[in-house]
C-alpha cells in the first residue's frame, strides 16, 4: 500500500465531511437527496391539487429525534383546505418514502399582493418637446423604436 495514498495530506482546511464517520457521512446524503427528490416530484406525491396550493420550504429533524418535522409554504387563501390536508399530507408522503418520513406538518401562511394598476409606472405622453427630442435623434432604428413605445402606450 502506497504511504501517500493512505495519509491524504490537503494544503488549508479538511473538508468537514472528511472528519465524520461514513454511515453519518451516508445518512447526511440520503437526508439531502430525500428533500430535493421531495420537492421535484411533490405533485406526484400529494396530487396536483395540493400541490397548487402548497410548496415544501424545508425539512427539520423533531426535537425528541422522532421523526421529522416538514414545513410548508401556503398562501393565506388556502391555509384552511391545507390545514384540515395535514393528515393525507403526511399519510401520502410516508407511503411514498415506505417508512415515517415525517411526523408532523408546520405551515407558514403568506399573504399573497395583488398587482394593483396604480403601481404599474407608465411611460410618460408623447408631447410636443418629447417628440422634438425623439426627432433630433440620429439613429432610425433608435427613431423608430422611441416612435413605436410612445405610440403603443397613448
Amino acid at each position: 500500500m502506497n504511504k501517500f495514498t493512505q495519509n491524504k495530506v490537503y494544503q488549508g482546511l479538511k473538508p468537514i465531511k472528511s472528519l465524520l464517520p461514513k454511515d453519518i457521512q451516508k445518512l447526511a446524503r440520503s437526508q439531502k437527496n430525500t428533500f430535493f427528490e421531495l420537492k421535484d416530484k411533490w405533485s406526484t406525491i400529494v396530487g396536483e391539487e395540493i400541490a397548487n396550493q402548497c410548496k415544501p420550504e424545508k425539512i427539520k429533524q423533531n426535537d425528541n429525534n422522532k421523526g421529522k418535522i416538514l414545513f410548508l409554504s401556503v398562501p393565506k387563501d388556502y391555509l384552511i383546505d391545507v390545514d384540515y390536508s395535514r393528515d393525507y399530507i403526511v399519510e401520502k408522503l410516508n407511503s411514498y418514502f415506505g417508512y415515517n418520513f415525517i411526523n408532523k406538518i408546520v405551515i407558514n401562511s403568506f399573504k399573497v399582493s395583488k398587482l394593483k394598476s396604480d403601481t404599474i409606472k407608465k411611460a410618460p405622453v408623447l408631447n410636443e418637446t418629447l417628440s422634438k427630442k425623439i426627432g433630433q435623434i440620429k439613429n432610425e432604428k433608435l427613431k423608430n423604436a422611441f416612435k413605436e413605445f410612445f405610440k403603443n402606450e397613448n
